[in-house]
């Protein structure tokens, strides 16, 4: 149900996008950004493997990088479709009956989020904004790394879903100020939280990632 309304609501958006609107005049941007993922996992199961090792799961940092293009429908009002590579997952570590360990699960995803931003009026070159929107994940890669009394062993992870949906919350900010042009610099920051569990299986264990990014819109 979860994932048929967020493909109604994405569909949605992307129709109020292509579909003309004679009394609309929309300009058009795009650009490039990157930045860094603070991403971690959360759910009963997770809390489950917690107590068992005896430490709590973490953030890993990994990379977010790709483009984006605005649909600028009014001074304060805006629609942006992102198509971001962004690395995800988690990780662990301490000791366990008297034996150092690390466990990490390393997730890649081709993310496509659309976003509806909400500009707030100001004076002069800087343009703050709040921005929401749902988000669909590919899965390109996943693997499981566990470090134990000097051994390691990596597998993949292979009851990873295909698919993963989430709901994005940010804020961010344009300076207008580039040095191509028009060109504006961006900055954001935003909260991406899990609406799936990402395992085939029972597991209830979701994605969470926190991610601050750098862009430039031309």
């Amino acid at each position: 149900m979860k994932k048929a309304t967020i493909s109604i609501l994405i569909g949605t958006v992307v129709c109020m996008i292509l579909l003309p609107n004679p009394s609309l005049a929309i300009e058009l941007t795009g650009g490039l950004k990157i930045g860094a993922n603070f991403a971690n996992l959360y759910g009963e199961d997770l809390k489950e493997m917690e107590e068992e090792l005896g430490e709590d799961f973490e953030s890993r940092l990994g990379i977010c990088i790709g483009g984006f293009i605005t649909f600028n429908i009014s001074e304060m009002f805006a629609i942006q479709p992102e198509v971001l590579y962004s690395m995800k997952g988690s990780k662990a570590e301490g000791t366990l009956f008297g034996e150092t360990f690390k466990v990490k699960f390393n997730i890649s995803y081709l993310e496509i989020p659309v976003l509806v931003k909400l500009r707030i009026p100001t004076q002069g070159n800087v343009k703050p904004s709040l921005f929401a929107g749902p988000s669909l994940a590919i899965k390109l890669s996943g693997k499981s790394k566990v470090e134990f009394a000097g051994e390691s062993e990596e597998e993949e992870l292979e009851e990873l879903k295909n698919t993963d949906f989430g709901l994005i919350i940010g804020a961010g900010v344009d300076l207008g100020f580039g040095f191509l042009g028009q060109g504006k610099i961006t900055v954001d920051l935003r909260y991406n939280f899990g609406l799936t569990k990402i395992s085939e299986e029972n597991d209830e264990v979701k994605n969470k990632v926190i991610s601050l990014m750098i862009g430039y819109s031309f």
